[in-house]
């Protein structure tokens, strides 16, 4: 496997090359990092969180209390929502993600609701603090927050995340306790948890005003970005790749938030013609799926595009989908090659 493929250095925001993205869960030294402000020094976060819902006392989860719990693993989809911004046309603005910023992974940890025990019944919303902090406008110094709709705590669907593939959750990565919320777009896993809070109306905090959809097409404005949308990525060959000719072998992954990814089609002829692809189930409903396609390729130039579908029989855009902060472009992905 390869290294990341760094966009900012300070704070680390670095990419997964494509080739890496084959359907398999990643190790934890090769998973993409996004990050909006310095990360934690070490020894700066013990993992010791503070519980805080109306009508309670305040109480405190530490990582000792966690590994007590039923423990639960997972394989899911990382994806950071402007996963393929720099495809947009006409350009926006933000971090110039291709289409490495996600990561197929196995995590490990507890349900939410089990640490919790329960939620009262007020509660509309569950709000996720991180140690990280940084200057925003307006608000000026604020900690990385973001929230999730309580019923997505009651159901078992929010983690807590202390285990990122064989290893403890590394710092990097938002450890020794993460918040995860499998099938959407992570900038709700908020990383190095220190509080959880149970409110009563909608929360308001910068990042999940900034998280939204304006001048989108599909979504009305101001509507929160929330589930993955499907996507599938070519492995290989790599953009601009030179291969021989004759029998080449197509490989690459999908995966959406609304479930199992139900069929890829691939199309070398600019969309005149579709031809499916083999796909290997991954392990579990959020699980990317790996896929590949044998064909015969004369010499020449070509460009295969490659198309996913999920089980509610969403399918991906031939033409992306402009929005003002770039979220959720999930148009095909077009590569070309050299056949020689």
């Amino acid at each position: 496997m390869n290294s990341l493929e760094y966009i900012t250095v300070s704070p680390p925001n670095g990419a997964v090359p494509l080739a890496d993205l084959d359907g398999r869960p990643l190790p934890q030294d090769r998973v993409y990092q996004r990050n909006s402000f310095p990360l934690p020094g070490p020894g700066e976060v013990t993992g010791e969180i503070e519980v805080a819902f109306p009508g309670r006392r305040n109480r405190k989860l530490t990582p000792q209390r966690l590994a007590r719990l039923e423990q639960v693993a997972e394989e899911i989809v990382l994806e950071c929502a402007g996963n393929g911004r720099s495809l947009i046309t006409p350009v926006v603005t933000g971090l110039e993600w291709g289409l490495g910023g996600v990561s197929p992974i196995r995590v490990g940890g507890v349900r939410l609701i089990d640490a919790l025990g329960d939620i009262p019944d007020e509660v509309a919303e569950v709000v996720l603090t991180g140690f990280d902090r940084g200057a925003v406008r307006p608000e000026g110094e604020v900690h990385y927050q973001f929230s999730v709709p309580a019923d997505l705590v009651r159901d078992g669907s929010a983690l807590l995340v202390t285990r990122l593939g064989d290893e403890p959750l590394g710092l990097e990565h938002g450890g020794p306790v993460r918040f995860v919320l499998p099938g959407h777009y992570a900038m709700k896993s908020v990383k190095w948890l220190t509080r959880i809070e149970g409110v009563t109306a909608p929360f308001t905090g910068h990042f999940v005003n900034r998280y939204r959809y304006f001048g989108d097409k599909v979504f009305a404005d101001g509507s929160p970005v929330a589930q993955i949308q499907v996507r599938s990525v070519i492995a290989s060959p790599t953009d601009g790749e030179r291969l021989a000719a004759g029998q080449t072998t197509i490989t690459g992954s999908a995966w959406s938030g609304a479930g199992p990814v139900s069929r890829v089609d691939l199309s070398l002829d600019g969309d005149e013609n579709w031809v499916e692809a083999d796909v290997k189930p991954g392990s579990g409903r959020l699980a990317a799926v790996a896929w590949r396609h044998d064909l015969l390729v004369g010499p020449g130039e070509h460009t295969v595009m490659a198309r996913a579908t999920d089980v509610s029989g969403e399918t991906q855009p031939l033409v992306s989908r402009w929005n003002r902060e770039g979220y959720a472009n999930n148009v095909v992905h077009r590569v070309r090659f050299l056949a020689v």
